[in-house]
Order: C-alpha cells, then sequence, then structure tokens
C-alpha cells in the first residue's frame, strides 16, 4: 500500500453543511478529481468526503455539538468561517513526530482516526491517523499517516 511521506498529503476545507455537497462538486468539476469515499456523520460529527487520488477532503460538521468532532467543526465555522481548515504533511510515524513535536514546545492535539464504518471504501484503507501539531499561519499544520491503495 502507498504512503505518501515527508511532503503534503492533502489539503481540507471545512464548510457548512448546508455546503459540503456544492463544495465536492466544485472541486471535482474545477479538477476532474473523483472522490472516492463520503463518510462520517452524526455519530462520528464530522462527514468526511475525501479523494485520495487528488489530496482533497471536504469536512462539516454534524450531528450534536456534544460530540468532539462535531464541536470542533463548529468552532472552527464560527471563529474563521468556511476555509482551508488543515494542511495534512504525510510522516511515516505520528506518534514519533509528536514526540519530537512534544520536545520542540509544540502542544499537539489527540489523535484523530476514521470514523468506523462497513462502506466499500474502507477496505482501501489501510491506516488514517492525524494530529493538529500547531496553528502555524491561522491554519492547522497537522500530520498524518494515511496508507491506501492510492498511488
Amino acid at each position: 500500500m502507498p504512503q505518501i511521506t515527508n511532503r503534503i498529503d492533502h489539503v481540507a476545507w471545512m464548510v457548512r453543511p448546508e455546503n459540503h455537497d456544492a463544495s465536492v462538486e466544485k472541486l471535482s468539476n474545477l479538477f476532474g478529481v473523483t472522490f472516492e469515499a463520503d463518510d462520517g456523520g452524526p455519530d462520528f460529527g464530522l462527514r468526511i468526503t475525501w479523494s485520495w487520488s487528488a489530496g482533497l477532503e471536504v469536512l462539516s460538521p454534524c450531528g450534536d455539538r456534544a460530540i468532539p468532532h462535531c464541536q470542533m467543526g463548529w468552532d472552527f465555522l464560527d471563529k474563521k468561517g468556511e476555509g482551508l481548515f488543515a494542511m495534512v504533511f504525510g510522516v511515516k510515524d505520528v506518534q514519533a513526530t509528536i514526540d519530537h513535536a512534544r520536545t520542540l514546545g509544540y502542544d499537539p492535539s489527540p489523535l484523530l482516526s476514521l470514523p468506523p464504518t462497513d462502506k466499500d471504501w474502507r477496505q482501501r484503507v489501510q491506516d488514517c491517523t492525524e494530529s493538529v501539531l500547531d496553528v502555524w499561519n491561522g491554519e492547522n499544520l497537522a500530520i498524518g499517516s494515511i496508507i491506501t491503495d492510492e498511488g
């Protein structure tokens, strides 16, 4: 399975729930890419739509604000509005990178992983673990270990 390391793996945008489908369609039409997965949901707190091949992700909060991922999405939208949520840099070992970041004085977020699902796309993803290391120039600077069957 391919894993992108030592470069940007993907970028993620946070949008309001009512704009999610239109945002995915815009990116798909503009860049001619297919979004391979659309998942998450009220139990997870976020709707997540990915194009691994293009390195694009669209997020929107959903469900009860008491769910941490949902509240995180609304906090972002309330503070900044729709826009770039994170640039995710691919790393070989997320935990080792988190440990290194802590030695440099950063306070990384807890590990974020994919929502549980039995949808077909999940068979294509061996691992997807991320952490936000810092807010840099007003944007989330995140790391991730994402291993899929996309080259």
